[in-house]
């Protein structure tokens, strides 16, 4: 796969000009087409039927236009802007996927409950990985990302979804200077460890033509996901790589926990597939 496709979700939120920077930049580096999707809650819909977007929402889609046609042409890029005709709750969840499905890589924000009406639903980023059946970066709110992808991290457990984020990360691993994949092994109640296979991994992505160092170190059940997290800083990554709703060592929680631990508190951008 090649990343010749990029959707970039925009709203009026205060990081939207960090999220659309950074897809433009990989964009630039992959020779890709960005396509630009305004999406953002009505707070005046008060019902499904609602079908016309209040004024002020109607502005900030103008501004997001604006803002998106002058970056895209500074870059040298081509592109569409696109807009949700309403913005009703559900209805910019469920378009968000849809668009997705067109794309090769969909750039999302990380949801930050500090900022107010300009953010997408919490759930969207969840929904749009499980549902799009195409991989997502997902960016966080805080900090500035104008290098993705030259230090990876790749979380990696030999399990599908796994196996999934590997082959759609495999252009952003082929043009990294650094490949780190990190396992983390869990110890089981009993006090006896368990070890998922991970047998080939460095030697199925060699050849591809990534050179890549692998670790593994074991921790309770409950920190693995900040385990994983606090190695991925240590390695100096500026991009992690995992599968969502995989079993990452919670045999006695819900599959899910973990993507969801790590979608609200990754510091680096986190490219998720499923």
């Amino acid at each position: 796969m090649s990343l010749k496709h990029i959707l970039v979700h925009l709203d009026s939120s205060p990081h939207v000009e960090t999220r659309l920077d950074a897809a433009l930049a990989l964009a630039k580096q992959h020779g890709a087409f960005v396509r630009g999707l305004f999406a953002q809650p009505d707070r005046n819909a008060t019902s499904v039927i609602a079908r016309r977007s209040s004024d002020h929402l109607a502005e900030a889609s103008a501004r997001s236009e604006a803002l998106f046609q002058g970056k895209l042409q500074a870059a040298g890029l081509q592109g569409q802007w696109h807009a949700l005709a309403h913005g009703e709750y559900n209805h910019v969840i469920r378009e968000t996927i849809i668009w997705s499905r067109f794309a090769d890589l969909t750039v999302l924000g990380q949801y930050d409950r500090s900022s107010g009406d300009g953010v997408a639903p919490e759930e969207m980023n969840e929904q749009v990985v499980l549902n799009s059946g195409r991989p997502v970066l997902v960016l966080p709110y805080a900090g500035q990302f104008p290098v993705i992808g030259k230090r990876v991290a790749v979380a990696w457990n030999a399990e599908r979804e796994a196996a999934r984020a590997l082959a759609d990360a495999m252009p952003l691993l082929q043009a990294a200077s650094e490949v780190t994949v990190i396992t983390v092994l869990t110890q089981a109640s009993s006090g006896a460890p368990t070890e998922p296979p991970r047998v080939g991994v460095q030697e199925h992505l060699a050849l591809h033509g990534v050179k890549a160092e692998q670790t593994h170190f074991t921790v309770s059940d409950i920190g693995a996901m900040d385990a994983l997290l606090a190695r991925t800083m240590d390695a100096g990554a500026d991009l992690l790589v995992m599968g969502a709703h995989g079993h990452y060592g919670f045999p006695f929680l819900h599959r899910g926990g973990g993507t969801r631990h790590v979608l609200r508190t990754c510091p680096v951008p986190l490219l998720l597939s499923h």
